[in-house]
């Protein structure tokens, strides 16, 4: 799995990659703008999971890496997490995980 040194770097090269679409929480659930469709968390499996060096702070972010039941391909940051880290976590903790990495 590559590893990049920031979330701009992550961005460009999973989007080329084809993780094109972009994930969000919104009401409960996770939301594809492009694909105008919301999604349970058992509907995604995790494929990636990064920590990069956040832009403008001095702190890290995290961008994951989903395919959808229907196979397409997206990505979300953990920026909903420093509004509400316990939902964020819980949702994120009911995608389905191709593997587990230490």
């Amino acid at each position: 799995m590559p590893t990049y040194q920031t979330l701009t770097d992550a961005i460009i090269d999973m989007r080329a990659r084809g993780f094109v679409n972009t994930f969000s929480i919104q009401q409960h659930q996770i939301f594809c703008s492009e694909l105008s469709t919301p999604f349970l968390p058992e509907q995604l499996t995790l494929l990636e999971r990064h920590r990069v060096k956040a832009q403008n702070t001095s702190g890290q972010c995290e961008i994951f890496g989903f395919r959808t039941h229907t196979n397409d391909l997206g990505l979300m940051t953990d920026t909903y997490a420093a509004y509400d880290p316990a939902e964020f976590e819980a949702i994120l903790s009911r995608c389905m995980q191709l593997a587990r990495r230490a």
